[in-house]
Parts: C-alpha cells; structure tokens; sequence
C-alpha cells in the first residue's frame, strides 16, 4: 500500500507521507535490441480506494530517484527509516482525486532522459538480474506537494483496465512502464512493446513525518507523554505517527477491601469520542487493539480470546442516534483480575492502539478522561462478594 499526501487540522497538527520503493521487473531485457527505440516511460497509480481531506483541489505529487538502496533492519522497514533521494524530480503528476471511480488512475509521464538511462541499460544487457539493476536503478520517492491537504492511498497490487487514450485501453497496476518499438523485418509496420517495472511489495515503506507546532498536541513528544487533565480531559490516538491511548487505573486495588471474598463476572472500559471531533470525515477507526503496556510504555503483551487464538479488539458501538452514546467498549475482565492479584503496585498499563500503526487514513479519534464534562470514560465492574 503507498500512502503519499498531507494533512493539516488544529487537532493534530500537520502530516506527510511519501512512498519510497524500488522496483523490479520478469524480465530484464529488450525484445530485438539491435533496433529497439524508445518512445517513453510513465507511471501508473491505480485504485485510490480511500482517501483524507480536500478532494476539490488539485493533488500533487512529484518523483525522485532514490540514491540509496532500501535495505531492511531487522527483516522489517519502518514508517521513519530514512534513504536519501535525488533533489531533482524525474516526473510530476496533478489530479483531481475520484476515489473508486473507473478514472481514479494516475497518470504521470517520467523525463525522456531517465527513461532512455533506463532503457539503455536494459538494451545493451548491462543488467540480467535484479541485483544488477539496483546497482543502477534504487527506486523512487513519491513525494506530496507541500501545498495539498489530503491524503492518498493506492494499493501495491491491484490491477484493472483503463482507457489511455480515445483509442487504446490497457490493464495498469501500481508500475512503471516502459513504451518502445522496433520496425517488422519488411520494414513497412511498427511493433509496439512495453516492459513493466513494478514496485517491491518487500523493499517499500511509506515516509511518514508529523509536525505538531500550533495544534493541540503541541507539548507531545515522544518521551513526554501528557496527562488528559492537561488536554481539556482527552486523550489522542492516531494511527500512523504513533499517538496512542494510555489507560491506567489507580484505584482498582482498592475494590479487594469490600469483601473478605469476591470474584469478578465481568468488567468493561467504554471510551466515547469527545462532541465536537466525532464525524464521517474524522474517520474514526471501525475497530481499536488494545494491548497491556509496561511503565515505559513498551508493549509486553495482547488482549486474547480465552483459548488465546486471536486478539480482542474493541468496535465503534454507533446504533444509537445519540451521539454521547457512541463508544468503543473494551473487555476488561482479565486486566482487572490481573490487577487484583498483585500484591505491589502494578506494573503494567493498557495501550490502545488504531486497527494498523502504519496506515494514517485507519483512523483518529479524540476521547474523554473520567472527568470529560459531555463523553467521560467509564469503567463498570461486576463482582461477587461474600
């Protein structure tokens, strides 16, 4: 998936994201070299599934070659690894975003100059595996202009036909394409080729970088956590830069002094979104993970079903016409007996967490602390005293 835009609100602040990735291709040769000529080189951009923010202004984006080789740390690649790329674009592309729609491709024409570099390279066999040519080629940058404020996704894979041109349809995908021809051995017709070159779904990641100044996490940093009290009694979580929710309960070792025994039936936290920052374009998220966090905010374990197949997630509970009613609704159960079961103070915290850390436009949502005056936070316990 690339995600490549800008957003910008008064409650987050500003966010970018480009996609880099390198690109390889099933074959790394030219059908009859000897009088193969190139015409060009253009970039698809298909299905933009989902989108964020301003789709009545033009969007722009603008390509660079990459300088260095994406390499993985530790087998993965994060939203803030950093490869240098060239200053100087190979191609540009202006839009009007149509999400799901049969002209929601992108069309963005690359410089003759690097696409015959490229085509020359493949001609005279200087390459024959994928290797070779990243010692030639490392990829591109997708990189947003400063001025849009919205933000896009396109899946890596997908793949359908479009219309090119008033005569031409072709199936396109997430690729860079190569357009060239030789003559017939008669020498009276052209024989047209391409040669697709498509994004690594291994060796891509999306650049993401946020800027906080003049919004309402201004005083966030990423070893200074803020107490809700300190923000109008909210508390943020957005997915993509890592702002999340942190939950701890003070109190709760007190509940054992109520009886001499007690068991608990159940337990259950509900956090509603704050009047004002709910809405369709807010995007809430569908579904929130939850896992147990430790002092230093470290993730040490996942909420899990019972037989520990898979992890517990809360959902968006919105049937009631009430807006105030509205509310994820996390299982608590496990975390309150865990709790009441240690005898020093705890060690251990609740993270929340939208359904992808990697994906911005997964979802943002402002809650209430137990002090919020319109959507407060509620813990409600059952227990069983005796």
């Amino acid at each position: 998936m690339m995600l490549i835009g800008n957003i910008k609100d008064q409650t987050f602040g500003k966010v970018t994201s480009s996609s880099l990735f390198f690109f390889f291709s099933s074959t790394y040769g030219i059908t009859s070299p000897s009088s193969a000529v190139f015409d060009s080189i253009v970039m698809y951009l298909t299905n933009t599934d989902f989108y964020y923010g301003d789709t009545l202004k033009s969007f722009k984006l603008n390509a660079y070659p990459l300088q260095d080789r994406i390499k993985l740390n530790n087998g993965y690649l994060y939203n803030k690894s950093n490869f240098n790329y060239s200053p100087n674009s190979v191609g540009s592309a202006e839009f009007y975003p149509r999400p799901g729609t049969d002209s929601s491709y992108v069309k963005m024409r690359l410089n003759q100059s690097y696409g015959l570099s490229i085509f020359n390279t493949l001609k005279n066999n200087d390459v024959a595996t994928q290797e070779n040519f990243l010692n030639f080629f490392k990829g591109l940058a997708l990189v947003p202009s400063s001025d849009n404020n919205a933000m896009m996704r396109f899946k890596m894979n997908s793949t359908y036909e479009v219309q090119i041109n008033k005569s031409t349809k072709e199936k396109v995908s997430n690729t860079v394409r190569l357009y060239y021809h030789t003559t017939s051995q008669n020498g009276t017709e052209l024989l047209k080729y391409t040669l697709d070159l498509k994004p690594s779904s291994t060796y891509s990641y999306n650049k993401i970088g946020y800027d906080f100044s003049g919004s309402e996490l201004a005083n966030l940093t990423p070893k200074t956590p803020i107490p809700s009290q300190n923000l109008g009694n909210k508390t943020y979580l957005m997915a993509g830069i890592g702002v999340f929710t942190k939950v701890e309960v003070p109190y709760l070792k007190s509940l054992k002094n109520l009886y001499q025994n007690y068991k608990v039936i159940d337990a259950t936290l509900s956090l509603s979104p704050v009047a004002g920052y709910y809405s369709n374009n807010f995007y809430n998220p569908d579904a929130l993970y939850y896992y147990w966090g430790d002092k230093l905010n470290h993730i040490v374990g996942s909420y899990s079903q019972s037989d520990g197949s898979s992890e517990i997630t809360a959902s968006l509970s919105s049937a009631s016409e009430f807006q105030n009613e509205h509310s994820y609704d996390f299982s608590f159960k496990t975390y309150v007996n865990t709790i009441l079961s240690e005898s020093a103070d705890s060690n251990y915290n609740t993270l929340i967490y939208p359904s992808s850390y990697t994906d911005v436009l997964s979802g943002k949502v402002v809650f209430g602390d137990q002090k919020n005056k319109t959507n407060p936070a509620k813990l409600k316990v059952y227990m069983l005293g005796y």
